[in-house]
């Protein structure tokens, strides 16, 4: 058994104890998304833009982003020459148009990015963590039905996999393995929809009421409206990824232009996915983690075995171990 020296001084009981509530992480989780997202962009603007227009560094090199690009719409890129970040990246030629996910698919923003993004992905593990003990616990509490809990426990651990697999953007180069690269992306979309799918049965089944919403059923009405809108344009952008998983390149309904002048329809989806599933869920989380309760948390450990002070010759040796024992033994201790 290992013993400690008893301390002279004791700074308090050694209990620790947090509270935290779990819509509080979502909303850090979205705040980190968008720091990622701004210092991606900042990061391209100054050393990929002007990278990608010089060229490579040797003339003639078909190394990276400068290689031949099969079947390529964009005919004024050629093997071995710079090109223009804003009308000519690889994603341009994929989908026909570029999304905020450019920023990082070029050295050095790429591993840039790759260095700053786990506060995204740590802080939403602990939301998901966060939130399935506060399902589990208010269904022991009796607000929750049997279906909505066995729901909750298949969904958890298929939201932590593809919640992780989203690096793998970092780690799949989008210009030499698009599929790959869109597959971590595509697991993504799903869990944004299986968290709002979640979220707002949790308020129906659990008949939870916001007061400043105006009660029980324009509470409903606002969880509902907001997951009709998330499943609406996920449908088709949910599709669009799919498409590029398994082709490698932009569905042809997403090529086509939009009501909007100079934008595809995929890229009018892109943007309308980014509003619903990026922007809106910073104002929701934050409503919610201001009115619901935190969940608590006491972290304590057994107390030690501990003898005398170093400058005792015979001292008193716990023989409780680690359960704090009130029994005590004359031992000899050499220092």
């Amino acid at each position: 058994m290992t013993c400690k020296l008893r301390p002279s001084t004791k700074r308090g009981d050694p209990v620790l104890e947090y509270q935290w509530a779990s819509e509080t992480w979502r909303f850090y989780a979205y705040v980190n998304i968008w720091i990622v997202f701004i210092s991606a962009m900042l990061m391209t603007r100054k050393w990929v833009v002007p990278y990608l227009a010089a060229g490579p560094e040797i003339e003639g090199d078909t190394c990276g982003p400068f290689a031949y690009r099969e079947n390529s719409s964009l005919p004024d890129v050629k093997p071995g020459e710079g090109f223009d970040f804003h009308t000519e990246t690889h994603l341009q030629d994929f989908f026909g148009f570029s999304n905020i996910c450019t920023n990082w698919d070029y050295t050095p923003a790429r591993e840039l990015t790759a260095m700053i993004y786990p506060i995204f992905e740590y802080s939403l593990m602990i939301y998901l963590g966060l939130d399935f003990l506060a399902t589990k616990l208010s269904y022991q509490r009796g607000e929750l039905n049997e279906w909505f809990w066995t729901f909750s426990k298949i969904i958890f651990p298929l939201n932590v996999f593809l919640g992780t697999q989203f690096r793998m953007i970092f780690v799949c180069i989008a210009y030499e393995q698009v599929q790959q690269h869109t597959a971590g992306f595509l697991g993504f979309q799903v869990v944004l929809v299986l968290v709002a799918i979640q979220n707002t049965l949790f308020i129906i089944d659990s008949n939870i009421v916001y007061p400043s919403l105006g009660g029980i059923k324009k509470t409903r009405m606002a969880a509902i409206t907001y997951l009709c809108c998330v499943l609406f344009i996920g449908f088709f952008k949910i599709r669009a990824t799919i498409y590029v998983v398994q082709n490698a390149k932009g569905a042809d309904w997403t090529l086509k232009d939009s009501p909007i002048p100079n934008w595809k329809v995929g890229q009018l989806v892109d943007r309308i996915w980014m509003i619903i599933n990026a922007i809106m869920p910073l104002g929701i989380s934050y409503y919610r983690s201001k009115n619901e309760a935190a969940i608590k948390f006491t972290i304590t450990s057994e107390e030690p075995s501990y003898v005398g002070h170093e400058d005792d010759e015979v001292v008193g040796l716990t023989t409780g171990g680690g359960h704090g024992g009130t029994k005590y033994e004359a031992v000899e201790v050499s220092i």
